[in-house]
């Protein structure tokens, strides 16, 4: 859900700019929103790292929590990759 809010804000600022030309104060700060995104998401990404081990390392105690931790722990790591490829692309066009 969280996951989905994030892509629908950063799709809706992405897709609300204007195709021509932005002037370099709103890059900056839409450049600088992102990064803080990034670290926040970044961070919680290596919680849920962190929390996949410790389910493998148990294993097979705790195997029904495996794919769901599995599954939350991918789709981050997707999103944090999806993030970062927005921040290079305004970085590029800035």
């Amino acid at each position: 859900m969280v996951y989905l809010f994030c892509l629908f804000i950063t799709t809706l600022t992405l897709t609300a700019m204007p195709q021509t030309a932005v002037p370099t104060n709103i890059e900056a700060l839409d450049i600088e929103a992102l990064k803080k995104q990034i670290r926040r998401l970044n961070s919680k990404a290596g919680q849920m790292k962190m929390e996949l081990h410790d389910i493998a390392e148990g294993l097979p105690v705790n195997l029904e929590q495996l794919p769901e931790a599995a599954a939350r722990t991918y789709d981050i790591y997707c999103q944090l990759r999806e993030l970062k490829q927005r921040l290079n692309t305004l970085e590029a066009h800035s």
